[in-house]
């Protein structure tokens, strides 16, 4: 029988699921960052080839699969799309390979081919519209210098910012201090040197600890999670107002962030609600690779 794979590969994770014929879920399994970037497109094939294999494996099934389609974060530009997609080709994992972005499997998953808006916070951030008319819109996505507001890197890299503040005196008191040198087992003295060198991914691994300080009432941590949630909000809100005034807008979640965080996740969209009316928030998160396995059937 044959079987398809589908695949979301992130900045923090990769997560690769085989389903048979009908799109019923055989398994699944994760990697590490599946992500792409100029210059990593083999090493992204290989986190995602690993998986798949794995996962593969686990459905007592061979490669070639019928169809494989993968969202990668980073596929939206064309340069990277295509030498992602030829990597993987090669690897034999699949009869036909197709890449796309992240975002459209999350939104497959979330609304089919019909109108919505997901909000996509991972390691990175992004959001993704498509209109009644199918047009597709984006606002975020900027990566980490420019962007990536409410992200998993974006919370960590600002608690390391307060963290750094309150060492040197400057900054206030936080329970950051100890929860981060902890997580990280560093001295302060040290902390420096492992931000100079920190992947994003690891700088995300942060992102816990600072949503379990604010949920403790750490305000310094409580204002970091509330302008992250504020920013995710404003990004749906501008792709909302695209919309046809009077239309509630359906706005889905994805991203490991907001799915495995149903604090943050609420948080944004009690916040969505307050920034716009015409949002109507999905309260199951988004499963992406499923949103990948229904592309992969169509094709």
């Amino acid at each position: 029988m044959s079987v398809f794979i589908g695949v979301d590969a992130g900045g923090s994770r990769t997560t690769a699921v085989v389903a048979d014929a009908t799109g019923a879920e055989l398994a699944r399994a994760e990697q590490g960052p599946g992500n792409v970037r100029a210059g990593n497109a083999r090493a992204a094939a290989d986190v995602i080839a690993a998986a798949c294999r794995d996962a593969l494996q686990r459905a007592r099934r061979e490669a070639p699969a019928q169809t494989m389609v993968v969202g990668a974060a980073g596929a939206g530009r064309e340069p990277e799309r295509i030498e992602l997609e030829a990597a993987l080709a090669k690897a034999g994992l699949a009869q036909s390979v197709h890449v796309t972005t992240d975002a459209a499997i999350a939104l497959e998953a979330a609304f089919d081919d019909g109108p919505g808006v997901v909000l996509i916070a991972g390691t990175g951030s992004i959001a993704w519209a498509r209109l009644p008319d199918g047009t597709l819109l984006r606002a975020g996505g900027l990566g980490p210098l420019l962007g990536d507001h409410g992200s998993g890197f974006d919370l960590g890299f600002s608690a390391l910012r307060a963290v750094g503040l309150s060492l040197q005196g400057i900054g206030h008191a936080t329970t950051l201090v100890d929860r981060l040198l902890g997580r990280l087992g560093v001295s302060g003295d040290d902390l420096p040197r492992w931000a100079q060198t920190a992947r994003p991914a690891e700088v995300a691994g942060l992102a816990p600890d600072v949503l379990e300080a604010a949920a403790e009432g750490d305000p310094v941590a409580r204002r970091i999670v509330e302008a992250g949630a504020d920013f995710l909000a404003r990004h749906g809100r501008l792709l909302c107002s695209r919309f046809k005034n009077g239309t509630k807008v359906p706005v889905a979640f994805g991203g490991g962030l907001l799915v495995n965080r149903a604090d943050y996740r609420a948080l944004t969209a009690g916040r969505l609600e307050l920034l716009a009316p015409m949002a109507a928030p999905v309260q199951d998160p988004v499963d992406a690779t499923h949103g990948a396995i229904r592309l992969a059937r169509r094709l």
